[in-house]
Formats: C-alpha cells, structure tokens, sequence
C-alpha cells in the first residue's frame, strides 16, 4: 500500500479543510510547492495534488500546479475541477502522473471513455466522495440518490485505471477512516483503489492496509504532526 501525502491549493496556498468547507479551512504553507518539496524529500512516491478553488468553482490555481510539476520529480496525481477533456489535457502536458475526474465522471460518463480512450487507464483516475454511502459531487455540496458501490462498477465497466475514494464526513476530521466501506469497495470491484479521508494515526494505516487498497491518501495528520511521513511508510513497509 503506497502512503500518499496530499497537497491541496486554495487561494495559492497550502490549505486543509474540515469536511470539504471552504469556511473551515486552515493554511499550512503560503507556498504550496514548498509543502510539496518537503513531501518528495520525505520519501514521497506519489503526492495528491488537489485545486480546492477549481473544484468548488471559484477560480484555479493552474500557475502554482504548472510550478509543482516542473520542479518535482516525483509523480504527481491531480484533481479538482477537471471537468473537460482541454483541462485534462493541459494537466498532463504540464507533466502529471493521471488526472482524477469528479463531478463529470458522474454527470458525462461518456466524457471519461473518450479519456481512457486517449490518455489510456493509467493516466486517468475518478473520484468517488461518499456521504452516508451516497454519492456527493460538485465539491461535495451537492448530493446524490447514486450509491457508491454501484457508481464503483460502472467505473469499472469503464475501465478506469484508478479508483479515489473519499469519505467526505470524516475528511480532514482526524476521526479514522470508514474502514468497513473501504473494504467492501474492494472486494466490489477489481481497479485499484485509493482511499481517502480521517485518518489520524498510524494505526489507522495498519487497518486500511488490511482492507487491499492499493494506496491510501494522508492530509491533515501530517500537517498537525501526528505522525511524519517517513513513519508512515515505515509502518506500512513492515506490515507487508
């Protein structure tokens, strides 16, 4: 299971938020490239690169994502607003690892098959957030009658390379992740899942490597100093 720091922009900076509010929110670095610096020094194999503005509609960050990406050398995912095939491809031109589709993965399926069929699977990932075992889109203000799982096949059907799933209530919480609804994702559907969302200690780590994802997303617990990121990798390494 590879340990993947998270690095979310808003307003051009470093921010966390406490379940996707914008009106909760809690700068960590003015400059989010150095908070992405650190992470690659730290050991990061992949970094989690979210544009808080453009998935809530409020403007992007497209300056400081083309910075990161050109000064990184390590392989970055990213997500937040991409809701056109342009987009996207200027993402990846910049030099992103994949990029992830949220709201329109929901809304314009046929939007992601024309992606896959361009970019190929490992270059594209969508974004399942979760509320209740419900589906929740546009920044997760809005919610749907989809339920998860169900949402979860249809993106395999897809053939989607990579599945991101958040549990939005307890995203940036530190209340430990939904341990039971990662795990029956899993065994639901065969594309490889990254989970996202509460997780406050090291355990929490041991308990998601359990459940078979393929990676698992780390935010506010290493921005508050629960643990670094080289103790996470460490303590994922030794439970095999």
């Amino acid at each position: 299971m590879l340990v993947i720091p998270a690095v979310d922009i808003m307003g051009g900076k470093c921010v966390r938020l406490v379940q996707g509010d914008p009106t909760r929110s809690k700068v960590y670095f003015d400059n989010p490239l150095e908070a992405a610096k650190r992470l690659e020094v730290q050991g990061a194999e992949l970094i989690h690169l979210i544009d808080l503005d453009a998935a809530i509609g409020s403007g992007q960050n497209l300056e400081e994502i083309e910075k990161i990406l050109s000064e990184l050398r390590v392989n970055v995912q990213i997500g937040g607003g991409i809701r056109t095939l342009g987009k996207a491809e200027t993402l990846l031109k910049f030099g992103a690892y994949r990029v992830i589709f949220g709201t329109v993965a929901v809304q314009n399926p046929a939007l992601i098959q024309e992606a896959i069929r361009r970019y190929g699977s490992p270059r594209v990932a969508v974004a399942i957030d979760e509320r209740n075992g419900k589906v929740t889109f546009h920044g997760w203000k809005d919610k749907s009658a989809i339920d998860y799982l169900d949402l979860a096949r249809s993106f395999e059907e897809m053939k989607v390379g990579t599945i991101i799933f958040t549990s939005t209530s307890v995203d940036g919480t530190l209340k430990g992740p939904q341990v039971e609804k990662i795990r029956k994702l899993v065994e639901t559907v065969s594309v490889p899942v990254i989970a996202s969302g509460g997780v406050a200690n090291l355990n929490d780590l041991v308990k998601l490597a359990g459940t078979g994802v393929d990676g698992v997303i780390v935010g506010t617990a290493l921005y508050e100093g629960k643990f670094t990121l080289e103790q996470a990798i460490e303590v994922v390494k030794s439970v095999g």
